[in-house]
């Protein structure tokens, strides 16, 4: 996918995101089950995600649209130890809040068409928070829908010394050359693709020192 250059940071992200949304809804349905069974095997191979740390929690997404199926990388994550939240819009231009979540319990619906626990389901603060997303450089930087919610969720566990690994999920075609960023902008610090996790350049530092 190629770098649009725009006379403003917005402009262009705006113009990505357009350009992003059009590439990533022609893959194909079989290179979509395929993708998501890569996923699999290929988390298994980061000790991160194959060993989690007592109680660990994985913050996941519930996939909309043309996003990556994550359906399959949750299973695996729950077969080898993880407990999985879903991200909840509580108020409009705050951060996330993460629930709990079984694979068989309801889901209601929430803003911007996602689906998210219900109310009453127990708050998590996780470890590992896997995040969707329209487009990715090789820096970690990436394109999201505009809304800022993973960005304002990142900084405020950050001001809180919560930390949780940030993990980019994605197809290997949304990598760009360059993804346009502001000063509010959070680096993700790992991406995984169908081809496998991407080793990033000058990558944040992170610890895991969440707890439910």
């Amino acid at each position: 996918m190629p770098s649009v250059v725009a006379g403003s940071v917005a402009e262009t992200k705006r113009t990505l995101r357009g350009t992003a949304k059009f590439l990533r809804g022609r893959v194909a349905a079989a290179d979509r089950r395929h993708a998501a069974e890569s996923l699999v095997r290929h988390a298994a191979t980061v000790p991160l995600l194959a060993v989690p740390p007592e109680n660990g929690i994985a913050a996941a997404y519930y996939p909309l649209g043309g996003e990556i199926d994550s359906r399959l990388l949750v299973d695996w994550l729950r077969q080898v130890g993880w407990r999985i939240a879903l991200p909840v819009v509580e108020q409009p231009n705050a951060p996330l809040v993460f629930r709990a979540w079984e694979p068989d319990a309801r889901l209601d619906e929430g803003p911007f068409g996602t689906r998210q626990p219900p109310r009453g389901s127990t708050v998590c603060r996780p470890h590992v928070i896997l995040i969707p997303l329209l487009a990715f450089d090789a820096t970690g930087y990436r394109l999201g829908y505009g809304g800022g919610y993973y960005d304002r969720t990142l900084a405020a566990m950050a001001e809180a010394e919560h930390r949780p690994v940030s993990l980019g999920v994605a197809f290997a075609i949304q990598e760009i050359e360059t993804v346009p960023h502001e000063s509010w902008d959070r680096r993700l610090d790992l991406v995984l693709t169908e081809r496998g996790v991407l080793p990033l350049r000058d990558a944040p530092k992170h610890k895991t020192n969440g707890s439910s």
